[in-house]
C-alpha cells in the first residue's frame, strides 16, 4: 500500500535503477491490465531531437484557450516529479499522484508474479499513470511529448494520434538511437502512424527517412519549407514574431517563448493546428491568445533583469548552436557562462558551438546526480577549446560566483539538472517534490 505522498516518490525513484529500455511489450502489458486507456481520448503526438517541449506547450496552451480539457505529459521535469502530469496547465496534485500509482501498483505486481523477469521502468510508470489519470480525469485530448526517440518510447502506444509531429531530426542520444541522422531519424519516423497527418521540420537525411516511412503508411506529409514557411521573424528579449504561410492561410503570430529555435517550432505548430481545425474547433483568436500566454520554464527563460540571467536547457550540439545564436541576436554584450551537463552528452559538441559567444571564463560545475559529467573534465573540454575554466563543483556555489564575477548578464545551460538547481535558489519559491 502506499501511505503517502514520500512513500509514492521512493517507489518512482527507486525505479531509476533500471534506467531507460526502451521496448512497448512491457508497457503494453500493463495498458491492457488498465484496459488501455491511452486509446480513449484523442491524442497530439510530438517527436523530435528539440523543440518538441516548446511545441507541446504551446499546443496545449491553445488548446486551453479553445476551451478544451488538456492532458500535458512531458519529460523530464525540473522541480517536481509532478509537472510531467498536467491538466490545464495543473501539475497533477500530490492525493491524486499517490491513488494512481496504488491503483496501478497491484497489476504491475501481478506481471513480475507471472514472470519472474518482468519489470518496468520509472518512465514506463509514469507514462502509464498518466494515461489513467487523464482518462480518469475525462481530459478532452492529451498532448503527448516522446521521452526519448519514438519507436519503442513508452508513449508510442497509441494507436491512432489526431496528428504526429516531428520536430527535427538532430545528434543526441547516439548510444541508444544510433550513430548516424538516418538511425535517428528511423526511430524518430517510428511513431508515425497509418493514414495519419505528419507534420516536421526536419531536413537532409532525418527527413528523407521520414517521406520514406510516411509514404510508406500512406499518410500526408507536412514539410517545412515545402508544405508551410517563415516568411519573416523577428526576435526579442519579450518572445518571438514570425510571418506564417501555408496554403490554406497567411499570417503574422507573437510567442512569448524567446529564442531563434522558437520560429520553427512555431511554424510547426500552426501547421498542425491547421490540421487540427479539421476535427477540433479552434478559432484564430485561440492561437493568438495561446501561444501568447505559452510558458515553458527553463527554456531561454529570463529570471533577472539585474543583471540580466538567462536559463537555458540545452543539452546537445543542436540547442548549443541555437542558444548562441539567440544570444547574438537578442543581446549586445557577452554573458559569462556556467555550464554544466551529463556525463552522456557530446560535452565538445556543446562547449565548442557556444564558446564564441560567452565571455573567456566559464564557471563549470555539476549538478546533483549520479549521471553528472565530472567537472574537472568538463574544464579540460573548456580549456582544450580555448576558454579559461572556473570549477566550481556546487551549482548553488557557482551561481554565487557568477553573481561575484559578472554585472551585466549571466548565461547558465548544459542540463535540465543544472538550470533546475541554479532556479530554485535564484528563484527561492518553486514548486517541489
Amino acid at each position: 500500500m502506499v501511505k503517502s505522498y514520500r512513500d509514492a516518490l521512493d517507489i518512482i525513484e527507486g525505479l531509476s535503477r533500471f534506467g531507460w529500455r526502451l521496448g512497448l511489450e512491457r508497457i503494453k502489458k500493463l495498458l491492457d491490465k488498465l484496459d488501455n486507456p491511452q486509446d480513449k481520448i484523442p491524442v497530439i503526438h510530438i517527436g523530435g531531437t528539440n523543440g518538441k517541449g516548446s511545441v507541446s506547450r504551446m499546443l496545449s496552451s491553445v488548446l486551453i484557450s479553445a476551451g478544451y480539457r488538456v492532458g500535458l505529459y512531458t519529460s523530464p521535469h525540473l522541480h517536481s516529479i509532478r509537472e510531467r502530469i498536467q491538466i490545464n496547465n495543473k501539475l497533477i496534485d500530490r492525493e491524486s499522484f499517490v491513488s494512481i500509482l496504488e491503483d496501478i501498483l497491484p497489476f504491475v505486481e501481478k506481471l513480475s508474479d507471472e514472470d519472474d523477469e518482468f519489470y518496468l521502468t520509472q518512465f514506463e510508470i509514469l507514462t502509464a499513470m498518466a494515461f489513467l489519470y487523464f482518462y480518469s480525469s475525462k481530459v478532452d485530448i492529451i498532448v503527448l511529448e516522446v521521452g526519448l526517440g519514438g519507436r519503442l518510447d513508452a508513449t508510442n502506444v497509441v494507436s491512432g494520434p489526431l496528428v504526429s509531429i516531428i520536430t527535427n531530426v538532430d545528434w543526441d542520444h547516439m548510444d541508444r538511437l544510433g550513430n548516424s541522422l538516418s538511425l535517428i531519424g528511423r526511430e524518430k519516423a517510428g511513431i508515425i502512424k497509418r493514414n495519419v497527418p505528419v507534420v516536421t521540420g526536419a531536413r537532409g537525411e532525418g527527413l528523407d527517412v521520414i517521406e520514406g516511412v510516411a509514404r510508406s503508411l500512406d499518410s500526408p506529409l507536412y514539410i517545412l519549407g515545402r508544405d508551410f514557411s517563415v516568411d519573416w521573424f523577428a526576435l526579442s528579449q519579450i518572445g518571438t514574431e514570425i510571418g506564417f504561410t501555408n496554403e490554406r492561410r497567411r499570417g503574422e503570430f507573437f510567442s512569448a517563448l524567446r529564442g531563434i529555435y522558437q520560429v520553427e517550432n512555431m511554424a510547426v505548430s500552426l501547421m498542425a493546428l491547421e490540421i487540427l481545425k479539421d476535427r477540433l474547433n479552434i478559432l484564430d483568436r485561440d492561437i493568438v491568445e495561446g501561444f501568447k500566454s505559452a510558458f515553458w520554464p527553463g527554456r531561454m527563460e529570463i529570471v533577472s533583469r539585474n543583471p540580466i540571467i538567462l536559463l537555458d536547457g540545452a543539452h546537445n550540439r543542436g540547442g548549443a548552436e541555437k542558444l548562441s545564436k539567440s544570444i547574438a541576436l537578442l543581446f549586445d554584450i557577452k554573458p559569462t557562462l556556467i555550464v554544466g551537463m551529463l556525463k552522456d552528452k557530446d560535452a565538445y559538441g556543446i562547449v565548442n558551438s557556444i564558446i564564441p559567444y560567452v565571455k573567456d571564463t566559464i564557471i563549470v560545475t555539476a549538478p546533483k546526480s549520479n549521471r553528472a559529467l565530472d567537472p574537472m573534465t568538463l574544464g579540460k573540454v573548456v580549456e582544450d577549446l580555448g576558454g579559461k575554466p572556473l570549477i566550481i563543483p556546487d551549482v548553488r556555489d557557482a551561481v554565487k560566483a557568477g553573481l561575484d564575477l559578472e554585472r551585466e548578464f549571466i548565461c547558465i545551460m548544459g542540463s535540465l539538472y543544472t538550470v533546475a538547481e541554479a532556479r530554485e535558489f535564484l528563484l527561492g519559491e518553486v514548486e517541489k517534490d
